[in-house]
């Protein structure tokens, strides 16, 4: 008992000696880790005032006032034809369909900007042997609340095809009458310099503006013939009274009207109308106009489309109207239906006006069950380039396609098109199949 008495009097005084030195040692760790925090503090405020860098290629300062992102897109497709009937022998083979790279971004938040080339094809979009082909060059001003002002070359606001971002569309070409009647070197659509507003709610867009020729077609080398350039408005009118998440109905309307401009002797200019059968591999065309010397010209369509899960249906109808220098005015006109099945389930996105493409929910990897997005469509589409004895043919075509998403940014299309075509007594009917491989940043 006398030991055990000695053994605690001992312990106790041990540890009344020691505390203070536990207690100093514990308050020396603090204080390191108050210095260590407080270093950390000052590197993280240094960060903060260096450019914020991202795994995608964008740049963003630490106040949010300027942004800077590169865009781009790449495409490449491969078709095979089969020609059943008519003189056309189609080319097989292989086309760098875009090759797109620009910049865009933001300034002081209420200021944007971007600028886009394609060096994929330019050849065929403008001039011979042009090889830089310029789509966006513009600046815009969202200081307005719900609205987008934009000064300079871009989109006009014509049918619901031309709205669609072309990483995005159903099919790999638009349909007959969307390419003919808002093709930019031909017709009144698609990039063109001009200045337009647009109006944006939950469930309705507004866009109007006004708009000259394509920088590509107007750089100063245009022969002595020509005069004025093209000019006129375009509008476009969106409304979507049903708007879910998963289910949506679209109602639009859009057009245009242009003076061609004095590019020929007596003020009048030539406008065409002109389509390949939804396959550009080839550029030929079956229906075409040919030049037709005119004062002015107009557009007007309609736009239904809805979805309803993975169900997806989108329709156009569209009718021009050529006022003739030396002859009778002239109609065309055109349409669409196409419709589209999910097979993962997914659907698209409504924005603006506009659907975009699928975004799938468990991406494609060997690594684990992600399959991407699988998706199934079919279109009908229709134009008459007749009027009189304006002969520039009719088409009908018939289109199957096969698209995977495997991730957010990569597309593998698979396109059947049968087409049969009629112009001035020429019958022309074949097969085509395309596969198209392309990828978005």
């Amino acid at each position: 008992m006398k030991n055990l008495s000695l053994y605690l009097s001992a312990s106790f005084l041990v540890l009344s000696l020691a505390s203070p030195v536990r207690a100093a040692d514990l308050q020396g760790r603090v204080d390191d880790l108050e210095a260590t925090v407080d270093a950390l503090r000052a590197e993280i405020a240094d960060l903060r005032k260096q450019p914020e860098f991202t795994p995608s290629p964008n740049f963003k300062s630490s106040k949010g006032d300027y942004a800077f992102k590169i865009r781009g897109q790449i495409a490449g497709d491969v078709a095979v034809f089969d020609n059943r009937e008519g003189p056309t022998d189609f080319n097989d083979g292989t086309q760098l369909r875009r090759a797109r790279l620009g910049v865009d971004g933001t300034i002081n938040t209420d200021w944007a900007y971007r600028l886009e080339i394609d060096v994929g094809n330019a050849s065929r979009d403008d001039n011979t042997g042009q090889e830089i082909d310029v789509k966006d060059a513009y600046i815009q001003y969202k200081g307005i609340d719900k609205t987008t002002i934009t000064v300079g070359q871009h989109k006009t606001p014509n049918t619901l095809q031309q709205a669609y971002s072309s990483s995005d569309t159903l099919f790999a070409e638009l349909p007959l009458f969307v390419e003919a009647f808002t093709n930019r070197t031909t017709a009144g659509g698609d990039y063109k310099a001009g200045a337009s507003a647009k109006y944006s709610d939950v469930n309705w867009t507004a866009t109007a503006g006004i708009f000259g020729e394509n920088y590509s077609s107007n750089g100063g080398t245009a022969p002595n013939t020509y005069r004025d350039e093209g000019w006129g408005p375009a509008s476009r009118l969106t409304w979507a009274p049903v708007n879910g998440i998963d289910k949506t109905l679209h109602l639009g309307v859009s057009g245009y009207w242009r003076d061609t401009g004095g590019r020929t002797t007596g003020g009048n200019s030539g406008v065409r109308f002109r389509s390949t059968p939804e396959v550009s591999v080839d550029s030929t065309r079956l229906v075409d106009t040919g030049n037709i010397a005119a004062k002015s010209y107009a557009f007007e369509g309609v736009e239904l489309a809805g979805q309803y899960g993975p169900v997806y249906v989108e329709s156009e109808y569209g009718r021009t109207q050529v006022n003739r220098a030396n002859a009778s005015n002239v109609d065309f006109d055109g349409a669409y239906v196409a419709a589209s099945y999910v097979l993962t389930g997914e659907n698209r996105a409504y924005k603006d006006g506009t659907f975009s493409r699928i975004k799938p929910a468990n991406p494609f990897s060997l690594k684990g069950d992600g399959t991407g997005a699988w998706e199934v469509a079919t279109r009908y589409s229709t134009i008459d380039l007749n009027d009189g004895t304006l002969l520039g043919g009719s088409e009908d075509n018939y289109s199957a396609a096969l698209n995977w998403y495997p991730n957010d940014y990569t597309r593998v299309m698979f396109n059947y098109v049968r087409f049969d075509a009629e112009r001035a007594g020429v019958n022309s009917e074949g097969d085509a199949l395309l596969s198209r491989v392309a990828v978005v940043w």
